[in-house]
């Protein structure tokens, strides 16, 4: 009874599984279903962006009641903004405004960039409520900066000015801050006590937004600067002292390769060894959609009576078969879709956003390695699960009752997600280890630990089980499929179910 039930014809098989795959790639619902994960993960990893870039500049003022320590702030805000915005200047190809083209001709001239910093940071300082055109180039670049800085930020996020823009409202009247803040004209303000060296806990940071701490940090980092080295001033500390007292120590990551070659680790080597976590979460999604996809299809089919139609022609093997078969060409059709549409969209989308990436994340998406062992444990996963599910289609007659049935499946399915980043932390520890050898999380935990294989014997030894599992699990899934796919009423219960798997038909 049993080698019988596992005899397949498989031009009986094949037919079915050549109508299971046209039934669902012929439409044009299924290419605009598989396009959405794709574009979805795009619009999530390029939205933020946008709309960070497109969120106008936080507007705050200061209350400064030392008299000093706020334009000490801005004067070292300026220095590193304007070092910022001279980066831009070198290296971008963007239409400059006419002060900036005749600034970075002068920087390819003599390339005097620190005399040029200082000299426009002392004129942007001295030209405050100056209305009066300059001749001096660093005074038309700091009118320049005063005036139209808001629209050199599109083009250099990375000043300051781009996220947050100092108002000089002249006024000290806090209940005049505040009703510029009630009315959103900033965000908020900062009152600076009258001796912030000796104490700064009568220092206060006002706004309605507690939510947006962005501003309230970054202000905090520039004052904390200028009220320390005023500290080491009046206590006659040498500068050179007090910056090697406060000098961090840094340690510089060295990556080993597995030749025992020793080379200085950057973020690219940091990503490589979690794309693998990519891929997992690729690997989930394929098989838990298209195995879902074999369960809606068996469960419809017999709900709407057309099994019996098909089984009056081919044996129940045959059509398990075959629509194991059909749906895992309608699978390898989407995973090689969304493939190749992530690889279009991590190349497309910074060019649109005008981002340059650290690392090329498409080579990553093309590295042998990890498409190999994603394609090799899609084939194992997908058919480990696809036999279960086609079992409880089999004796379900709604999805309802299929839902039911599927969820210690669902279950065991969760775990994979909750560790993968642990065994990405830790590819080759206890817990990677142990899973590996559990056939139903051994494809997940085995393509998470490709950025370290853990060597020939586990691999030989995991697919040889994981093998042995395919096959036990179809057999059970045929014997289970022959005779539940025609049943009605209520699905078996538990004995009935051992009952249909050791071959009893009549239970």
């Amino acid at each position: 009874m049993f080698a019988q039930t596992m005899r397949v014809d498989f031009r009986n098989a094949a037919l079915v599984a050549g109508r299971e795959y046209l039934d669902n790639v012929r439409t044009r619902g299924f290419w605009i279903s598989i396009a959405l994960l794709p574009l979805l993960i795009a619009a999530a990893a390029a939205i933020p962006i946008a709309l960070t870039a497109a969120e106008d500049a936080a507007h705050y003022a200061v209350i400064d009641q030392s008299g000093w320590v706020n334009r000490a702030v801005q004067a070292r805000i300026l220095a590193q903004d304007i070092d910022a915005a001279l980066d831009v200047v070198e290296t971008t190809t963007a239409p400059l405004p006419p002060v900036l083209a005749e600034l970075k001709a002068r920087l390819g001239a003599d390339g005097d960039r620190e005399s040029t910093i200082r000299a426009w940071v002392a004129a942007v300082l001295q030209t405050e409520g100056a209305d009066a055109a300059a001749d001096e180039l660093p005074q038309r670049l700091a009118l320049w900066w005063r005036d139209d800085m808001p629209a050199f930020a599109e083009i250099a996020r990375v000043v300051s000015t781009a996220r947050f823009q100092y108002v000089d409202v002249g006024a000290t009247d806090r209940g005049h801050l505040n009703a510029l803040l009630e009315n959103e004209q900033l965000l908020g303000y900062f009152v600076i006590p009258e001796d912030p060296v000796a104490a700064t806990g009568d220092a206060t940071y006002v706004t309605r937004k507690l939510t947006s701490p962005e501003l309230k940090r970054w202000y905090e980092r520039w004052i904390t600067d200028v009220i320390r080295d005023r500290r080491i001033r009046e206590e006659n500390i040498d500068a050179g002292v007090a910056q090697w007292i406060q000098a961090p120590v840094a340690f510089t990551s060295i990556h080993l390769d597995e030749r025992g070659g020793e080379s200085e680790a950057g973020l690219k080597d940091t990503i490589v060894q979690w794309a693998p976590v990519a891929f997992v979460y690729l690997l989930w999604i394929s098989i838990f959609a298209i195995t879902q996809m074999l369960l809606t299809n068996t469960v419809e089919e017999k709900s709407n009576k057309l099994v019996e139609v098909l089984l009056s022609a081919i044996a129940p093997i045959d059509l398990m078969a075959g629509k194991i078969l059909g749906i895992a060409a309608t699978g390898l059709t989407i995973v090689s879709t969304w493939i190749v549409l992530m690889g279009a969209l991590i190349i497309g989308v910074p060019h649109m956003l005008g981002i340059s990436l650290p690392i090329d994340l498409a080579a990553l998406v093309r590295n042998p390695i990890y498409l190999a062992s994603f394609a090799v444990y899609f084939a194992l996963g997908y058919l480990f699960y696809a036999a279960i599910l086609c079992a409880i289609g089999s004796l379900a007659n709604n999805l309802k009752e299929a839902q039911n049935l599927m969820m210690p499946v669902q279950l065991c399915l969760v775990v994979p997600l909750l560790v993968m980043v642990p065994i990405g932390r830790d590819p080759n520890g206890w817990l990677a280890a142990a899973l590996s050898w559990f056939p139903p999380f051994t494809p997940f935990v085995m393509m998470n630990r490709a950025a370290f294989p853990p060597g020939w014997i586990t691999y030989a030894g995991t697919t040889l089980l994981m093998v042995v599992s395919i096959v036990v699990a179809l057999r059970i899934a045929a014997r289970v499929f022959e005779t539940g796919i025609l049943m009605t009423g209520q699905p078996p219960r538990l004995r009935q179910l051992f009952d249909l798997i050791r071959g009893r038909r009549h239970v």
